[in-house]
């Protein structure tokens, strides 16, 4: 979803302002304590004292609840999990996936650029969410710029990653139900054409972002409070409207489409399989070449198929908590009931960070020339020098040595060169 947040409470250092006010002129002094209602500097730095107390006991009354403690305990230990896996995972697949037998394969372009936009998520909204509970200061409020540069970057980023997985399934339904139409329209040209589309897309859908929000500072409840929010006449567009926008296109559209394109490919694929069992006529080897191609075709679909599925089971959590709570207004007023919520909603918008963070371990496990191009790469090194090292006359080179032009290096084959 989107990386909005509509305030934040940020702490500030009372010696430190106390400090600054002692170095004002008499004139400014004396300004400054009739413009906040006081009448001297110690009742002004009582104030800020009291200010600091009720800053730091805001969460108190939620402490005595087992609920929002767990909420605490996850966003404090699970984001740094998720952004060290979700790091590793996205920059290896991008660097597989960029690899010259991979590339020409427009799925794998796409799942490139997905690599891309989810260490875009990561890092602009849960790393600032981790960053925001361990110190208690929310980056996207400590400047304008800050303020709109996170809300927009956020929206966009993970707008794009969702409708990257819509592209790819979309490409895969083609490729399934209308295999003669596939070369014309999966490529890797038009994938390049289809990312910059949405990209520009999700930025002028967002842009609106950067007149709608600004950095305020304000006092409510009697505590200086600067936050990140959205500005008249704009407040009831980006409070009210605009989640549900958001919730549109980062969620509802592609679930209900995914779900419709993933039964008609599953469909599609029984279908095919159960055709080709029941073919005549045919000889044994175009049996077997037919049911090579259909096998290395049908792995790719899994591989594709789940990572659409664990996008729908990792979003719809969070989009039942939106619905819930959107009509279940009265829970705020209760604070047992403000505890639960807040637990529910960490977890359910961890678990949509779980979905940007876990792609690559998805390809590991389901797509097979994934594991060997990781393999390919990881012994690429090894291949090379164990090559060098071996005479041009030795038979052993001779017999287990193979060209592999897609990588542009020489590797020994599956006999020779073992790794694990």
């Amino acid at each position: 979803m989107g990386e909005y947040s509509d305030a934040s409470a940020v702490g500030f250092n009372k010696t430190a302002v106390m400090t600054v006010i002692r170095q004002l002129t008499a004139g400014q002094r004396q300004t400054l304590l009739e413009e906040s209602g006081v009448s001297s500097l110690e009742e002004l730095e009582s104030l800020l004292r009291q200010h600091t107390m009720r800053v730091e006991n805001y969460e108190q009354p939620y402490m005595q609840y087992a609920e929002f403690r767990m909420s605490k305990f996850l966003l404090l230990y699970v984001p740094p999990i998720l952004i060290i896996i979700g790091t590793f995972g996205n920059m290896f697949a991008f660097l597989v996936l960029r690899r010259r037998s991979m590339i020409k394969v427009s799925t794998y372009f796409y799942l490139a650029c997905l690599a891309v936009a989810d260490l875009f998520v990561l890092y602009v909204g849960l790393l600032r969410m981790w960053i925001g509970e361990l110190t208690g200061m929310d980056l996207q409020n400590q400047a304008m710029w800050l303020c709109k540069l996170t809300v927009i970057l956020g929206y966009i980023a993970s707008d794009t990653a969702v409708w990257i997985i819509m592209a790819v399934t979309v490409e895969r339904f083609i490729v399934v139900c209308y295999p003669f139409k596939a070369n014309q329209m999966c490529n890797v040209l038009r994938a390049k054409k289809v990312i910059l589309g949405l990209v520009l897309l999700m930025f002028a859908i967002n842009l609106h972002f950067l007149w709608t929000v600004e950095s305020v500072e304000e006092m409510i409840d009697g505590r200086n409070v600067v936050y990140c929010r959205a500005v008249e006449p704009y407040s009831a567009l980006v409070n009210e409207a605009w989640p549900w926008v958001d919730a549109c296109i980062y969620s509802f559209l592609p679930f209900v489409f995914i779900i419709m394109l993933n039964i008609m490919i599953i469909n599609q694929v029984v279908k095919a399989h159960n055709s080709r069992e029941r073919m005549q006529g045919v000889s044994e080897r175009q049996k077997l070449d037919g049911r090579r191609q259909s096998t290395e075709g049908t792995k790719l679909t899994i591989m594709l198929l789940t990572v659409s599925f664990s996008f729908l089971i990792t979003t719809l959590p969070m989009n039942v908590s939106l619905i819930v709570t959107t009509f279940w207004n009265q829970m705020l007023h209760d604070p047992h009931k403000v505890a639960k919520f807040t637990l529910v909603k960490s977890i359910t918008e961890l678990l949509m960070y779980v979905n940007h963070s876990m792609n690559f371990f998805l390809y590991c496990a389901t797509g097979k020339k994934f594991r060997q191009q990781i393999m390919r790469l990881l012994c690429q090194r090894e291949s090379r020098t164990t090559w060098l090292s071996m005479t041009d006359n030795s038979p052993k080179a001779k017999q287990g040595i193979q060209n592999n032009k897609d990588d542009g290096i020489l590797c020994f084959s599956k006999s020779e060169v073992t790794c694990v």
